[in-house]
């Protein structure tokens, strides 16, 4: 029996599964930052994967009606496929590696169970955009710290009815249903709630309910305009997220904005940087070296220094820079 489950540990979220169920090594296992499989969902472009999914339905159908062998078996080529698109999908790839097997075995193809899963995979590309919607609409009034507050305990209880969770107030949020949670010791030396799912609305509760239990906020990103989770500092303005190879964190470039900001508005930067500027110029007109130039310049960065640190004053530093 195939197995996908998910755990979030202090500032993670780990993924593995295993089509037949093997736990002590599974076929897949992925380390991510917390939450960064439900944000990533939540950029997703289903139009995208639409196309892919339509083929592996029709497949999927030709298979169960007509025994086509080679219909199955495109349908599992492109499922592992569309697994490699999003974390999410690796487990319709488990699920239906894992029936495809137990057909063979019992003979059984066309079960009851089959024509359901066939209808999932119908429903999937408009069910995805859903979710997507249900998930934006649970971030505008529970988790976004500038839309909703920083309190989403408090704020989740504005949103649904006591003791009826699978309706919120709000049609248009995301509703929580009974899931398979376990308790299990994980690989970093603790014990922790494990989610076992079965389909990809169970992975976005899970996700969901362990920011409100946390009191985990969201907000979207100075630089980039993306989401990212308040794991740290409420007062976070820029992300953290993976980047490509070679690029900055938005967080890096905060840092280095926030230090260009507030250099713009000292008097004593100013003076430097006016002078260096005008010094780097006459490099290029030749009434300089390059070795005079930097022997200047570690004079000044030292003359800053004190200046900074009040040994001697704005107008004494900007003499020195005069008269240097």
């Amino acid at each position: 029996m195939y197995f996908y489950k998910m755990y979030f540990s202090e500032k993670n979220e780990v993924f593995s599964c295993d089509p037949n169920g093997i736990h002590g090594a599974p076929s897949k296992r992925e380390y991510l930052p917390f939450l960064e499989s439900l944000l990533t969902f939540l950029e997703l472009d289903c139009t995208e994967v639409t196309p892919m999914i339509r083929r592996i339905s029709d497949n999927w159908d030709r298979w169960l009606a007509e025994g086509d062998k080679e219909a199955c078996t495109a349908a599992m080529v492109e499922l592992g496929q569309l697994a490699c698109r999003h974390v999410y999908f690796q487990l319709p790839y488990v699920r239906w590696y894992d029936r495809h097997t137990r057909q063979a075995t019992y003979q059984d193809r066309g079960s009851e169970e089959d024509t359901q899963m066939a209808e999932e995979l119908h429903q999937m590309p408009e069910q995805l955009m859903l979710y997507q919607r249900q998930v934006q609409r649970f971030f505008d009034l529970v988790l976004d710290v500038d839309k909703a507050g920083r309190e989403p305990q408090q704020q989740i209880r504005r949103c649904f009815t006591y003791d009826i969770p699978d309706h919120p107030s709000d049609p248009d949020m995301f509703p929580f249903r009974p899931i398979s949670v376990s308790i299990e010791p994980t690989d970093e030396g603790t014990c922790v709630p494990v989610l076992y799912a079965r389909h990809i609305p169970d992975i976005i509760d899970f996700s969901l309910r362990s920011c409100v239990e946390r009191n985990i906020t969201v907000r979207r990103c100075k630089n980039c305009g993306r989401y990212f989770a308040q794991t740290g500092r409420v007062s976070a303005e820029y992300c953290d997220r993976p980047v490509p190879r070679g690029q900055q964190k938005c967080r890096e470039i905060g840092a280095f904005q926030q230090w260009t900001l507030k250099q713009s508005d000292d008097p004593v930067f100013k003076a430097y940087r006016r002078e260096y500027k005008r010094r780097f110029a006459w490099i290029k007109a030749g009434r300089i070296s390059d070795s005079q130039f930097y022997a200047w310049s570690e004079q000044a960065r030292e003359q800053k220094k004190k200046c900074d640190r009040d040994i001697i004053t704005l107008e004494e530093f900007q003499q020195w820079l005069k008269e240097s």
